[in-house]
C-alpha cells in the first residue's frame, strides 16, 4: 500500500513524490520503512550522458526492490558493454523509452522467474514445460495431461483466480520518470496485472492504494489549466504544492499512505549532469508537506506557501531557515502545532 506520483512540468523538469508507509505481516503492522521512488542511473552514465531517471513502485516491496536493484545493475553492465564499442566517452546512451522498454524486460523476466519458482515447487515443471505439453523427471518424459493440474497451472500464470500464491508478484505497478537530452523528461506507466509499458500522455500519473485521493485533487487542478498549459507549462512550485496538498489528503484518508514524503526534482537545463536529480527525502521533505497543511488551514497565504516551498525545494534553502520563516508568517502558530501534532480543534 503506498501512493507514487509524478508530474510533467514541462519538456525539461517534472517531479516524482511517495510517501514511505508499508504493510507488515498478516496483521499489517504499519512501518515507515519503505524506499519506493528510487534513482535507477548509475553515477557513471549520468556523468557522461546526462540522462536522469528514478523507478518507483508500488505493490510488494520486495519485488519492487528487485525490479529496482536490477535495472541499476542492467544499466551499469550495459553502458560498460557500450562504452568499449566507443572510440570516445559518448555523450548518449538511451532515450527514456529505451529505457522504459528495458525497464519492461526486467519486469518480464522477473515476473517469468517467480511464477516458474511458484510452478516447480507446486508441479515439478515451469510455464516452458507446461506450453510444450511435457517435463522430464529422472531423464523420462512425463506428459502434463491431468485436468486440475493445467486448469491450477493456468491459474498461477494467469492469476485467473486472482489466488493468494502469486498475488505478491501480480499486484504490482510502477512508474519511471526521467531526463535525457534527445527526447526532453518523460513518464511511463507499467502494471504487472494487465501487464503493460505505456507512456502516460497527461501532465501527471498516480498510482498506489492512494491514488484515488491523489486523482481528485490532481484532476482538478489540471482540469483548470489551459491545454498550452497542459502540453507542458506547469509552474514547477505550483505543480509541486498541489502534489504535495494530494499526498496530504492521502496521508489523512487513505489507509496504507503515510511518514515522510520523498520528493524528487528533476531539471534538464542544469550544466551539471549530477544537479539535473535531486532527491530531497529528509527533514526538508516534512517541512514542505507541513506548509501546505498550514496553508490549506489558511494560516498562510498562497504566496507565502508558495514562496516558502520555493526555498526549500527549489533554491537550497535550509530546514532551520524556512522553518523559521513558517513560524513568523503563520496567522496562528499555537493553532498550526496542534494541527500538525493531531489535535483535532
Amino acid at each position: 500500500m503506498t501512493s507514487i506520483n509524478a508530474m510533467k512540468f514541462n519538456d525539461y523538469s517534472g517531479i516524482m513524490m511517495c510517501d514511505e508507509q508499508r504493510g507488515w505481516n498478516e496483521e499489517n503492522m504499519k512501518l515507515f520503512v519503505s524506499d519506493k521512488i528510487k534513482p535507477c542511473i548509475p553515477e557513471e552514465i549520468t556523468l557522461d550522458t546526462g540522462l536522469v531517471a528514478a523507478y518507483g513502485n508500488t505493490g510488494t516491496s520486495t519485488v519492487g526492490d528487485e525490479i529496482k536493484f536490477t535495472i541499476f545493475k542492467r544499466l551499469r553492465e550495459d553502458y560498460s558493454k557500450f562504452k568499449d564499442k566507443c572510440s570516445k566517452v559518448p555523450d548518449h546512451f538511451k532515450t527514456i523509452e529505451e529505457l522504459s522498454v528495458t525497464v519492461f524486460d526486467i519486469i518480464r523476466n522477473m515476473k517469468r522467474t517467480h511464477i516458474d519458482q511458484q510452478l516447480k515447487a507446486k508441479f515439478g515443471f515451469d510455464a516452458i514445460d507446461y506450453l510444450r505439453g511435457s517435463y522430464e523427471e529422472e531423464g523420462k518424459k512425463v506428459e502434463i495431461k491431468d485436468k486440475d493440474t493445467i486448469t491450477q497451472v493456468l491459474n498461477l500464470i494467469t492469476w485467473k483466480d486472482r489466488g493468494a500464491d502469486v498475488k505478491p508478484v501480480f499486484l504490482n505497478a510502477g512508474l519511471l520518470a526521467g531526463y535525457d537530452n534527445k527526447e526532453g523528461f518523460r513518464i511511463f506507466h507499467f502494471s504487472l496485472i494487465q501487464f503493460f509499458r505505456e507512456a502516460v500522455q497527461v501532465i501527471y500519473l498516480a498510482d498506489g492504494s492512494g491514488y484515488d485521493t491523489v486523482n481528485l485533487h490532481l484532476s482538478d487542478y489540471v482540469s483548470h489549466k489551459s491545454l498550452p498549459e497542459r502540453r507542458g507549462n506547469i509552474d514547477p512550485v505550483e505543480g509541486t504544492m498541489e502534489l504535495l496538498e494530494a499526498l496530504n489528503t492521502a496521508s489523512r484518508r487513505n489507509v496504507g499512505v503515510g511518514g515522510y514524503y520523498n520528493i524528487i526534482l528533476f531539471n534538464g537545463k542544469a550544466k551539471d549532469y549530477k544537479s539535473r536529480m535531486i532527491e530531497i527525502q529528509d527533514h526538508r521533505s516534512r517541512l514542505a508537506s507541513e506548509i501546505m497543511y498550514s496553508r490549506s488551514n489558511n494560516l498562510i497565504s498562497f504566496d507565502t506557501a508558495y514562496s516558502l516551498v520555493d526555498k526549500l525545494l527549489f533554491n537550497n534553502g535550509t530546514f532551520e531557515e524556512v522553518n523559521t520563516l513558517l513560524e513568523k508568517n503563520c496567522s496562528d502558530p499555537l493553532k498550526l502545532s496542534k494541527i500538525l501534532r493531531g489535535y483535532k480543534k
